[in-house]
């Protein structure tokens, strides 16, 4: 019986990811999140954002650790992109 939830909830969470997976493939071939989040948030945020760390007046004013948090949530965002790539594009006959 347990074997059994155990599946269940396997193939619950299988149907979610490739359902996210399936989302994800969608929006990316949107040519606004293409340009808003792909390029925008995650190239040239990104970019800019390295680029001020250097800048003495970030520095100066101790805004640093703003920048590095901003850049940590360009990197969580994109972890969470590769996470749904990672669990939702597994082919049916290897979701095992």
């Amino acid at each position: 019986m347990n074997n059994l939830n155990n599946q269940q909830i396997l193939e619950v969470e299988n149907e979610y990811w490739a359902g996210m997976w399936e989302s994800l493939r969608n929006l990316r071939n949107n040519s606004d999140f293409k340009r808003v989040v792909l390029q925008g948030y995650f190239r040239d945020k990104a970019v800019n954002g390295v680029s001020l760390l250097a800048q003495d007046a970030v520095i100066a004013n101790g805004q640093r650790s703003a920048v590095m948090e901003d850049l940590i949530a360009i990197s969580s965002l994109e972890d969470f992109f590769i996470t749904i790539e990672n669990l939702g594009s597994i082919p049916p006959e290897d979701d095992e």
